[in-house]
């Protein structure tokens, strides 16, 4: 009869709120669990993406004017950082410019110390909506958006 008692001594929001910890506890853990199995299997991954940047100058080997609005008639810049983790075996790195829909060029993408970069000519970028992809193979590892705009006068 005791613990009769003592269980109509507590009130209904106390049993309440133990349970609703309870099934925070259980859904935190279960979290935890799920968490280490998905961060195993993404460190097995082949390609990492890379980092990219669209720039109107490389100087001492680095991006310089960095934006994603330029002016029509501006030689451009794409410019890519690897990881170390990225294993290109046989693959060749390309830079894919694209105007809107259109492939406007296709740039092998060489290597050194883990940065590759690549230009496109003044004359082909026209005033629309671009976007650079960096792909190796038929894998993308990058993309970049960014406007050209006519010239102001």
């Amino acid at each position: 009869m005791a613990k009769a008692t003592a269980l109509r001594n507590l009130r209904k929001t106390t049993i309440i709120v133990v349970a609703v910890f309870f099934g925070f506890l259980v859904h935190r853990i279960v979290a935890f669990c799920l968490d280490d199995v998905s961060i195993s299997s993404s460190a097995d991954a082949e390609l990492s993406l890379a980092q990219s940047v669209v720039c109107s100058h490389i100087v001492n080997g680095s991006p310089f004017g960095v934006d994603s609005v330029f002016e029509e008639g501006t030689r451009l810049y794409y410019y890519s950082t690897l990881s170390t983790s990225v294993k290109l075996e046989s693959d060749t790195l390309l830079h894919i410019w694209y105007n809107g829909a259109d492939t406007v060029q296709k740039s092998n993408c060489i290597v050194s110390m883990g940065v590759c970069h690549t230009t496109i000519v003044p004359k082909l970028l026209k005033p629309g909506e671009w976007s650079v992809d960096l792909a190796a193979g038929r894998k993308l590892l990058s993309t970049q958006q960014f406007l050209v705009e006519p010239v102001r006068r």
